[in-house]
């Protein structure tokens, strides 16, 4: 659901202003400053904070499998580098394995080590995918689960969250998103206001959906 900034902009508002004592107006200022230019500035934050948290059925992401150029080793394993700006991967799969790997892990994980050998790493019923960062903070995964046999590797699919950033004036969340989006936001901003019992029944208020 894409809604302006300034719709935004009223709902965290709001939510700040359900903890202020009822003798003191809060319509353009709270505690003295002008709240507008800090929830502008954290919104975007706001929104990834969620993001990387939310249930994935919750979240909308983006298919990148066209922009994606598996780098082939000759034991079966390889890596690809995402597109700049990637907030979190939800899943990948190569051609020729029977799932999509949608639980990553990093290279400190006890399973990373094992995607050495080629005997325990994982295979095309059970394939294993590492996450890290490159130098230039770009998203790289290593995979290492197709057969050293297979001359060519190609990405079946790859789907992504971006990292949140304005559009038509507005930003896009999902529905059932927004409201943690608002409270999160909230919390932050009051933390910037050095109200840290604010912020903390702001983010008491964050519900993530389930189902």
């Amino acid at each position: 659901m894409l809604e302006s900034e300034e719709k935004w902009l009223k709902k965290i508002r709001t939510n700040m202003e359900e903890l202020l004592p009822e003798n003191e107006t809060a319509e353009i200022d709270i505690f003295g400053v002008d709240v507008g230019e800090y929830i502008r500035a954290k919104l975007p934050d706001a929104i990834a904070r969620v993001f990387i948290t939310a249930p994935v059925h919750l979240l909308e992401g983006k298919e990148c499998k066209d922009v994606l150029f598996p780098e082939k080793r000759q034991d079966g394993s390889g890596r690809v580098f995402f597109p700049e700006k990637v907030l979190r991967v939800l899943s990948f799969k190569m051609k020729g394995w029977n799932r999509p790997v949608t639980r990553f892990i990093n290279s400190c994980h006890a399973k990373s080590e094992l995607q050495y050998n080629r005997y325990v790493r994982g295979g095309v019923n059970k394939p294993v995918a590492v996450l890290s960062m490159s130098a230039s903070d770009r998203v790289v995964l290593d995979y290492y689960s197709l057969p050293a046999s297979l001359r060519v590797h190609e990405v079946d699919s790859a789907v992504y969250v971006p990292v949140p950033e304005m559009q038509d004036g507005g930003y896009d969340v999902p529905v059932r998103l927004a409201d943690a989006v608002g409270y999160v936001c909230a919390a932050m901003v009051y933390e910037i206001l050095g109200q840290p019992d604010m912020a903390a029944q702001m983010a008491g208020r964050v519900v993530l959906p389930e189902l």
